[in-house]
This record gives structure tokens, sequence and C-alpha cells, in this order.
């Protein structure tokens, strides 16, 4: 059974991952010829973007158009519709997209995670690698023409030819790198350092702020980006300083405004230069107290959970909940639970802001399982028939409390 887009990783795109990163990573460009030789079209299809081009309700912050190197108005390819229930809004016209790209226009699809499952999985991969969130961008450009005028993007792109072949022109990141997308007249950039045709399966990584342009030949080309934008030191030390100023210790307000005669005679400002410097003073201290290995895989952790990285599939828990049996093992996840006081044989419980009464049984088992382990879901109510302890279980893993355990974690 080949690859698919559900369970490819990393290191299948770019090969070695230590020598990419060594080598390659935010220095110079990659190329990895049939990284995913026949296997690409589990990605995404031409046949699947006609599929969500008739959607008929696609909005146009997804889609985009470029003609002869510059973008076309959305105003060419869109209209107003809706109804006196839904409001107005502006969705793409199939016809006037077709009709551009015949004429053409290079069509591509912004955010095709949002769009399609097979490029969530493809941005789910990028999303844990790097941290931080990706956006997978789906470009179609017609036979004999090019896509946009030669560019760099802010971000990281790792290249995928999907369809057709492709001819690129790579130039060499520059030493002073530019914070935003920047065009280039032609005769600014001189000679590119890479000449290249992609293929299906090819893959080939751009450096943040690389200057490059592309353009189809023979055949409709279709290829994804997926583009990332890896956070640098000053973010990652702008979120530690910011978790490190949540203490109560730099809470209370200082008094910054215009000093008063009598402020001024009081030297009230100067107290507050001496008040910010020692509130510098007791910051550079926890900066300088601080475990940096667990600081980094904080980091690493808030990365990955922020909005767009993540992919939950709640659905998916919550129905298997329902086939959890009697010799299903459960454990503890890592929400916070609060045990308050028992009252006539249960105990207060408080999670995920659902307040609930359980048998003091229950309480006794889930502080046991505080400390790790796990237990048969028949089991989990002491002293109690097997389907009530089974039904307490699912009740408290529907609410996020506890979790079935995977035969190699049993």
């Amino acid at each position: 059974m080949g690859i698919t887009a559900a369970d490819r990783t990393f290191a299948s795109l770019i090969g070695d991952t230590e020598s990419f990163f060594a080598q390659h990573f935010d220095r110079q460009p990659l190329l990895r010829r049939g990284a995913l030789a026949d296997r690409v079209g589990d990605l995404v299809t031409v046949d699947r973007l006609d599929d969500v081009l008739a959607m008929q309700a696609v909005s146009p912050a997804y889609v985009r158009l470029a003609k002869n190197g510059q973008g076309v108005s959305s105003k060419a390819y869109t209209r107003t519709t809706g109804d006196h229930a839904t409001g107005l809004a502006e969705t793409v016209v199939p016809e006037r997209v077709y009709e551009l790209f015949r004429s053409g226009a290079t069509v591509s699809w912004n955010h095709l995670e949002h769009l399609l499952p097979p490029a969530r999985h493809l941005a789910d991969v990028f999303a844990r690698t790097f941290a931080c969130p990706a956006e997978v961008v789906a470009f179609l450009t017609p036979a004999g023409h090019d896509g946009y005028a030669p560019h760099h993007d802010p971000v990281d792109v790792f290249v995928i030819q999907i369809e057709g072949t492709k001819d690129w022109q790579v130039w060499q990141p520059p030493a002073d790198r530019r914070g935003d997308s920047v065009r280039y007249p032609a005769d600014q950039l001189g000679e590119p350092a890479l000449r290249t045709t992609l293929r299906p399966g090819d893959v080939l990584y751009l450096p943040y702020g690389t200057p490059h342009a592309a353009a189809a030949r023979e055949q409709v080309s279709l290829h994804l980006s997926v583009t990332v934008a890896p956070r640098r030191w000053r973010d990652l030390l702008v979120e530690t300083v910011q978790e490190l100023v949540r203490d109560e210790e730099f809470h209370d307000v200082p008094f910054l405004g215009e000093a008063t005669a009598r402020d001024a005679a009081d030297g009230h400002r100067g107290r507050t230069a001496d008040r910010y410097r020692e509130k510098v003073a007791e910051l550079c201290a926890r900066l300088t107290a601080l475990a940096a290995d667990d600081e980094t895989e904080r980091l690493a952790e808030a990365g990955r959970a922020r909005a767009g990285v993540d992919r939950s599939r709640e659905f998916a828990r919550l129905a298997a909940l329902d086939a959890l049996t009697a010799e299903a093992r459960v454990r503890r996840t890592e929400a916070p639970v609060e045990l308050g006081a028992s009252l006539d044989g249960k105990t207060s419980l408080l999670v995920n802001g659902h307040r609930l009464a359980v048998p003091d049984a229950v309480a006794d088992t889930l502080r046991a399982l505080e400390r790790g382990g796990s237990l048969p879901a028949g089991g989990f109510l002491a002293g109690a028939p097997e389907d009530r302890s089974v039904r307490a279980a699912r009740q408290l893993a529907r609410l996020g409390v506890l979790q079935a355990v995977g035969r190699a974690e049993a």
C-alpha cells in the first residue's frame, strides 16, 4: 500500500531532515527530484479543483487570478448573492474564472486546507514540524503562460509539482531579506542561481525572501505551495517575556502621565523610574533562572496548539466512545479537573465549565489516576456492575476527563 496524504511525513517530502536543517533551511534552495514519484494524486487534482469551484459558494478570499504577471480584480470573476434572510455576500462565478483561465490567467486557491481534507493533512505535517500554522495554496497555470512576475514571499515556501510541468527561475536569497512581498523588474535580479523544470512529484524549497518566477510551457501546470512562517528569535523571546510578566509581581499600575508641580517637587517621576528599574531587574532575574529546555518545549507546544495548527478529531472521538467496552482501558487526560467536597456520597466535580456530582468512588478513582496508569472501563466504578461502570467512564470521556488507551500503551 502506498503512502497517502494522511500518513505522509516531512522527511518523505524533503529527504534527510538533519541535512535539510543543517544545509538548506533559511539558507539556500533545495530541489528534490521525484520526492513523491507517482503519489501526488492523493493530494489534489485538476478534477478536484473543478469540484471546489462548482460548489457555487466559494468566497473570493479563497480564489485569486493573475494575468500577465499582475493580479486580476476580483470584480471580474465574482458576483453578489444572498437573500433577505442571509444578507449579501460575494461569491466566485465559475464561468468567469474559466473564461479568464482560457485567456491566460493563473488561478490560485488560498488556504486549500480549509476546503480539501488531503490539503489539511499536508498542512498538518508542516505545522507539526515548524510549530506554527501552515497554508496550502494551489496554482493552476494555463499552457504557455507565466504565473506571477519575479517576486519574493515573506515566508518559507515548499513547492510540490502535481500535474504538468513548470519552468522555474530561482535567485539566491539576498543578505538583507525584507519582511514583505516584493516584485522585481526583469533587469534587476541578474542571472538566476537555478533554472529548472519541475515535473510531477518534484519538490522545491525556497527560503524566506527568495526571488523566483515560474511559467507553464506545453501543458496546464498544477502545483501546490506550502507556506510556513516559523517564529524567529524575537518572536519566541517576546512570548517568553509575556508568559513571565503574567505574574502578580508585574500587575500593579505605574504613573507615567504629565507630572504636576507637586508631583515633580516630590520626585514622583523619579520614583516611577526607580520602580521600573526594579521591575526590569526582576524580569532579568527570572529570565536568567529560566529552564531553557522546559521553556523551548513549552514554546513548541504552544505553537502546535494555535488555531489553524491542531486538527481536532472530536466527532470521531465521541463516536468511538459509543463502542467503549468493559475491557477497554481508560486513563486521565490533561484536562484540569476540580474535585470539591463530598456530600451524601457524591463529590462535586468541575471540568470544562461543567459542574456535576459524581459518586465518591468515581472521585477516588480520578484521584488515583492523577498519578498515571490506566484501568478497564468496567472497573472504573469500584463495586458497581460493569455496565454501570462503563457508562460512568463514557460520560467522563465525553467531557474530556478520560481517554481510551491504545493497545501499544496498555
